[in-house]
């Protein structure tokens, strides 16, 4: 197609939205002052303005989108600033509301002149003094563009159209006055150069009693530079945990220049996973008891290309393809056990695993309607249908669906949110980088660390209650529920200048399903269930709280009462993320 730009685009003129017949445009201009609707027809090549609100439309920031125009019911949403707080506003058939653009203007400057005084100069009294006689004549040259002028002389541009005195509403009318002569602009091609957009604080530390009972250093930050227009973006992250070979690392390249916009990037995550739901034992020279926890640690190194093609704002096909490198070893946590006492607990390496190498494109289809606050969705759906085989020395289909759904029971006070999960990897080597459902964000109350020995049972080493085989599978599907609503709005620290940020407090009820080929699945727990052969949902419910830390991270507090496990013993856990 062609483009065309619309004539006379005084001010600034942002989100433009099509109407539902596609023969005019409405977008939002300061031309006439305050931010308002304006529409140009196509056809005719006009202006009008639709909107006269006094603090004018606008958005959270000076750019962000503060109107939609349907398609399907011709209605026109906007957002307005008032008491404190955004709101929705909608227009029904929002053509029957346009004004002349002129008369508008008219109507402005008529009101604007009323309120200025021009004294008249010639009703201004005759100065009765006389004047000392001059002995010469003192004057200055102004060197202007068009040429040079006596200073006294006041410019052309200055001057009144009958001779009359020019007022400030005249020259705050004027669109050109005060303005450089575009002639004599020089053009430049446009160069990226790339600055920081942001630089996450730096964090450096040494850490006691992890996961697995280690101490070490630790630290991370993450750098995002940018151009000038925001097409071109660079990411840096790095993170270390007690060891270089257990670092994460990221670096991508974006390019949001096109309607196809690409990623290119390359990254390291290491990834631990239990072995086995009990202890080992092994039996010491000196008398002494070792006992063993096995895991299988994954260094996950990929390079990766995605590109996106959006149809329309809410809707868009993803491509791509990643080349991965997985090294595979097997770690050990140990401890020694004597009858005065036990030793602190070490990670040791037990043996290397050949590397795996393939590729695994993938093809997506994403869609995304929701309306969120700072601290997530309240209204609208979110779903994704992708497909990812493996090709290389391992085989299998990666078949991911993902559907979110938001109900604003009360908008903005009250939503009712749910999510369905199925991931699955079908084929030869299905079970050779299995799924683990017991991650915060998907089935609270079921996480690594209530499985360990000492969580479970008293003594170290004695045979644990608890079982982590069964949250691990090649095959899962999840099912959230939550009740979110806000706790504290706003929370003023006396008539200090500060304030705490909002909270917001959700109730929760978790499903979720880990199984393998040739596990039989049930939807409740079998009399005689033997859980490395069979597989039931496990559930869980509880409530939480979730604290926006000052746009930097979202603080998640839960509480969850995992009822498939022995006795249900409840805990809690932080995390950071945003909610589903």
């Amino acid at each position: 197609g062609r483009i065309t730009e619309p004539p006379n685009q005084d001010g600034l003129n942002i989100n433009p939205v099509w109407s539902p017949d596609g023969a005019a445009v409405a977008f939002i201009s300061d031309r006439t002052g305050a931010p308002q609707i304006f529409m140009y027809e196509l056809s005719t090549q006009a202006y009008s303005q639709v909107t006269n609100l006094i603090s004018g439309v606008s958005a959270i920031t000076e750019y962000s989108p503060a109107i939609s125009w349907s398609r399907a019911t011709d209605r026109l949403a906007f957002t307005y600033y008032e008491n404190g707080d955004y709101s929705i506003w909608s227009i029904d058939n929002p053509r029957s509301l346009r004004k002349n653009l002129n008369t508008v203007r008219q109507a402005n400057a008529s009101a604007e002149a009323s309120a200025v005084k021009v004294a008249d100069a010639k009703t201004a009294a005759a100065d009765t003094l006389t004047a000392p006689e001059k002995t010469g004549v003192q004057s200055s040259t102004y060197r202007a563009p068009a040429g040079a002028r006596r200073s006294s002389d006041v410019p052309a541009v200055e001057k009144t159209v009958e001779g009359g005195v020019t007022n400030i509403a005249e020259l705050l009318a004027n669109p050109t006055f005060g303005l450089p002569d575009t002639a004599r602009f020089k053009e430049y091609k446009y160069k990226v150069a790339f600055r920081p957009d942001y630089i996450s604080q730096p964090q450096i530390g040494y850490a006691t009693g992890n996961q697995y009972g280690l101490s070490g250093f630790q630290g991370g930050t993450t750098i995002v530079l940018g151009d000038l227009l925001s097409n071109h973006q660079i990411a840096i992250s790095a993170s270390v945990y007690g060891q270089l070979s257990d670092a994460s690392v990221l670096a991508a390249y974006t390019n949001l220049s096109r309607r196809f916009q690409y990623t290119v990037g390359a990254y390291q995550e290491p990834v631990f996973l239990p072995q086995s739901s009990q202890y080992e034992t092994q039996q010491l020279p000196n008398g002494g008891i070792r006992y063993i926890i096995p895991y299988t640690r994954y260094v996950l190194r990929t390079g990766f290309t995605t590109g996106l093609y959006p149809l329309n704002r809410f809707t868009r096909f993803e491509t791509g393809v990643q080349f991965n490198n997985i090294d595979r070893s097997s770690v050990a946590l140990i401890q020694d056990c004597y009858s005065n006492g036990c030793t602190g607990q070490s990670l040791q390496t037990v043996s290397k695993e050949p590397a795996y190498n393939f590729f695994a494109p993938q093809v997506a289809f994403v869609t995304d309607n929701t309306l969120a606050t700072s601290m997530g969705p309240i209204s609208g759906r979110r779903a994704r249908f992708q497909v990812s085989p493996a090709v290389g020395n391992l085989k299998w289909i990666d078949y991911l669906g993902d559907y979110r759904q938001y109900f604003p029971i009360r908008f903005n006070s009250l939503t009712f949110a749910v999510r369905g999960l199925f991931n699955a990897a079908v084929g030869r080597d299905e079970g050779v980088f299995p799924k683990y459902i017991g991650r915060p964000e998907y089935v609270r109350g079921y996480d690594r660390a209530n499985f360990s020995g000492y969580e479970c049972t008293s003594t170290i080493g004695s045979s644990a209650s608890c079982n982590t085989v069964q949250l691990v599978g090649s095959r899962v599907a999840v099912g959230n529920a939550e009740l979110r609503f806000p706790l504290i709005r706003r929370f003023d620290l006396g008539s200090l200048p500060i304030g705490l940020p909002p909270v917001d407090a959700v109730i929760f009820y978790d499903a979720g399903l880990a199984w393998s080929k040739g596990q039989t699945v049930s939807l409740s727990r079998p009399a005689d269930y033997n859980f490395e052969t069979m597989r039931y949902p496990l559930t869980s419910y509880g409530f939480g709280l979730r604290v926006n830390l000052f746009n930097i991270a979202i603080l998640r507090w839960d509480f969850a009462v995992p009822r498939d496990v022995t006795g249900r013993k409840a805990n809690w856990t932080f995390s950071l993320g945003p909610s589903f």
